[in-house]
């Protein structure tokens, strides 16, 4: 007999025990909350000054690094494409300290030779570049890196430019130099966005810059430039000769990268918070359930007799007290109700035998009142039903029916010859030959005597006399052992075909005519209509 579980039964929503769970749970999860707001908040403001304080003074060391590097290289570009050059781009790739390869161009930037790590994508331009001294120019590989410039032409001459293409490796060691978080990006990019060179964990990274526009210098700033990014950035422009230009130091962390030291102590307050919380809630469980679990369990069965519900015990508590008294009363009574139960569940039994033993009777009678005992077809009082129902249907639908009236030629004789008994193994012979060559969708019952019907809905004069030549050819090429002869004997069969006209006695008529007909034509045929004689 099960018993009731009361650790499983008094948990739901509206029971005590889960009301004063609940209510810990409450109380537990709003002191968690703010005994970590409290701890975290301070460490937030901590980091966060502390970022304010060493971002933007690292960006500003690199851009005065970068800018004195830039600024060295370009002046080693003047002294190198002096007067006395000779045009030769080669020695000055061997003897530079700052480029790693170098072009001429015209003054649309339009290079024409080179050395080393040759532009190959200029910047567009419509005015000449007399005045410039700095591009930003991309390589072979995608990679975008400032370039120097200087004029090598005489003025009376037109404009020639050396261009140098500064070593990406020492600017990229440079920035990365003046880092102030190895996992971050410190970045040389346009006031444009456009990310030129970068030293980090992602150096060739190309990285729009955030808020190109505001003001450089402006401290550190949150972007977020796609649900997936995140990121912490502070920018500064470049000074000494590249002042003006719109190039800029800047430096890139991920948010949760800058911040690893305080997402680290949420998560461990959180999970902290997370033990307590249940820890406070399983003990408040455990409490109200040993206090409550007696009554609970009374209460549940209350409830499941109320339901209907006898087959189960309250388990007994032990105890003999007032509870352990009333525990004990509670059983007895289930006990006495279950047998009561078991009485009339007997009787219902029983009497649910005796029902289905009728109800089966009386489907055999009502099969038997339909069928023909002899051949198991369906009898001349089903026949004479559905066909009722048929034309019913065909005057609601306007479908064609059609009526095949079969008869056995020469049965009599057969039937003096061999016996009677042959004669009804003949007509169980018959009626399988025939059901198995009529469709599914029409009708085959035994008409009286030695005669069947075939109900053919849906079907036309035309398909009814296919079908009925069908009929008459399996059974013509088909042979019985009639009696004691042992000897194969072939039987034949008359036909006749009528379709519905909306009168039901001429429908009948007209195929019994076209039966008499096939008779008198030789049997072993099939006629159709009043005048039509096809055989």
């Amino acid at each position: 007999m099960p018993e009731i579980d009361p650790q499983s039964e008094h948990l739901t929503i509206n029971s005590l025990v889960t009301k004063i769970v609940l209510m810990v749970f409450a109380g537990s999860f709003a002191a968690a909350m703010l005994v970590s707001w409290a701890a975290i908040k301070p460490t937030q403001e901590f980091i966060a000054r502390s970022i304010d304080e060493r971002y933007p003074k690292a960006v500003q060391h690199a851009a005065e690094s970068t800018s004195a590097w830039l600024s060295a290289g370009r002046e080693e570009l003047v002294r190198a494409t002096s007067p006395a050059w000779d045009g030769a781009l080669e020695d000055l790739l061997d003897e530079s300290r700052y480029f790693e390869g170098f072009a001429l161009c015209d003054s649309h930037t339009e290079f024409s030779d080179g050395v080393g790590s040759v532009p190959i994508c200029p910047p567009a331009r419509e005015d000449p570049l007399p005045e410039s001294q700095w591009i930003a120019t991309s390589l072979a590989n995608g990679v975008v890196v400032p370039a120097a410039v200087v004029r090598v032409s005489r003025e009376d001459e037109p404009a020639v430019y050396a261009v140098g293409v500064f070593d990406r490796k020492q600017l990229t060691l440079l920035l990365a130099n003046h880092s102030p978080d190895p996992r971050g990006n410190m970045l040389l990019t346009l006031g444009t966005g456009g990310v030129l060179v970068g030293g980090g964990p992602n150096p060739s990274t190309r990285i729009e810059t955030p808020d190109p526009g505001r003001e450089a210098g402006g401290g550190v700033r949150e972007s977020t430039d796609s649900p997936w990014r995140h990121t912490v950035n502070t920018i500064h422009p470049l000074g000494g000769l590249l002042e003006g230009s719109g190039w800029l130091a800047a430096f890139e962390i991920r948010f949760a990268e800058a911040y690893s030291s305080l997402l680290t102590l949420m998560r461990r307050v959180l999970l902290i918070d997370l033990v307590a919380i249940l820890l406070l809630c399983f003990a408040a469980y455990r409490i109200t359930s040993a206090v409550l679990n007696p009554i609970e369990s009374l209460s549940v069965g209350a409830r499941r007799v109320a339901q209907g519900e006898f087959e189960f015990e309250i388990p007994d508590p032990g105890t003999r007290d007032e509870l352990g008294v009333l525990i004990n009363a509670f059983n007895r009574m289930l006990q006495r109700v279950r047998t009561s139960q078991d009485e009339i569940k007997e009787s219902n039994e029983n009497l649910r035998t005796h029902n289905i033993k009728l109800q089966q009777a009386n489907e055999l009678l009502e099969q038997l009142s339909i069928t023909d005992g002899l051949t198991k077809l369906h009898n001349h009082r089903f026949f004479q039903d559905q066909l009722t129902r048929e034309i019913r249907r065909v005057e609601r639908a306007s479908t064609p029916l059609s009526l095949l009236l079969i008869d056995i030629d020469d049965f009599k004789s057969l039937n003096d010859r061999f016996g009677h008994a042959a004669g009804d193994d003949l007509l169980r012979g018959l009626a399988q030959i025939m059901n198995a060559t009529v469709r599914s969708s029409d009708l085959l019952a035994r008409y009286g005597g030695e005669e069947f019907a075939v109900l053919a809905p849906g079907t036309d004069q035309d398909g009814a006399y296919q079908l009925a030549e069908k009929l008459r050819t399996a059974i013509a090429e088909s042979s019985f052992i009639l009696g004691d002869t042992m000897r194969l004997t072939r039987v034949t069969v008359s036909v006749g075909v009528s379709q519905f006209m909306g009168n039901r006695k001429h429908f009948f008529e007209q195929a019994d005519r076209a039966l008499y007909r096939a008779k008198a034509g030789g049997k072993n045929c099939v006629m159709v209509g009043e005048d039509d004689s096809i055989g």
